[in-house]
């Protein structure tokens, strides 16, 4: 279990310091799929670099299983990254390097080596997002969703207990999308993987998450069940985020 307790991150700015993240609390159980969800500037972003330590908080804690990693440094920072993968955006594949070699990447950065186990590994893992036959390709060569499938792969190389996805198909036609989230809501409940949807689109949400928290302005503005807050949205933030607003009024 992920638990996020009054997590604080401020930046400073000209006019004294920013807060993106203000006082935010909620856990996250394993094995779900728990969507985060807000509009831009909400602090999504922010949230998921603290979640991996890629951003460090201000104050509050990241509790991991009874750990609050928080704390952590050196080897057991890394260690505790490597439980934790992520799906970007813009796919972060390695142009010059082959599918298969991208999907192998995170042996290399964890050794300093690719083995033959794990060249095998990972062309199971090419073979589970359907992408098998493309190993020797560039990514290039592939289109938007084959390039987030390959990134899917790479993510669950080095057997993560967390995937974070952030905005994973908001680059993404509606059909490659609908793939990804199938792709996505399969592995979880093929491996118990928790996975951790960041995005704009309440339609995402629907489709694959469990339950869901809303940010506005760096403060979590409602939680819960999806089916509760799209059956009654308490937030503002929700109610525009599901088109409920009465913009006449």
């Amino acid at each position: 279990m992920i638990q996020i307790k009054h997590l604080c991150k401020a930046y400073e700015g000209a006019e004294g310091p920013a807060r993106a993240l203000d006082d935010i609390s909620f856990d996250i159980a394993d094995g779900d799929i728990m969507g985060i969800i807000g509009m831009s500037g909400a602090g999504k972003s922010t949230l998921v670099r603290c979640i991996n330590l890629l951003e460090h908080p201000t104050s509050g804690q990241i509790i991991v299983d009874g750990q609050d990693v928080t704390s952590l440094s050196g080897a057991e920072l890394r260690s505790y990254r490597r439980r934790v993968a992520m799906i970007f955006q813009n796919f972060g594949l390695l142009a010059q390097k082959t599918v298969l070699d991208n999907v192998c990447f995170p042996f290399l950065a964890a050794t300093g080596k690719v083995t033959s186990d794990n060249r095998t590994r990972a062309l199971e893992l090419l073979d589970m997002v359907g992408l098998k036959e493309k190993a020797s390709s560039y990514p290039s060569q592939l289109s938007g969703g084959q390039q987030q499938r390959v990134a899917i792969a790479r993510a669950l190389a080095c057997g993560p207990e967390y995937i974070l996805c952030d905005e994973a198909t908001s680059a993404l036609d509606p059909a490659s999308t609908n793939t990804i989230l199938k792709l996505l809501r399969d592995i979880n409940r093929k491996t118990g993987v928790t996975i951790i949807v960041i995005t704009h689109a309440m339609s995402v949400v629907e489709k694959i998450c469990r339950n869901v928290v809303v940010l506005e302005h760096g403060r979590v503005v409602e939680q819960g069940s999806v089916a509760d807050v799209f059956a009654n949205p308490v937030s503002q933030a929700a109610k525009v985020l599901l088109e409920r607003v009465d913009w006449d009024a």
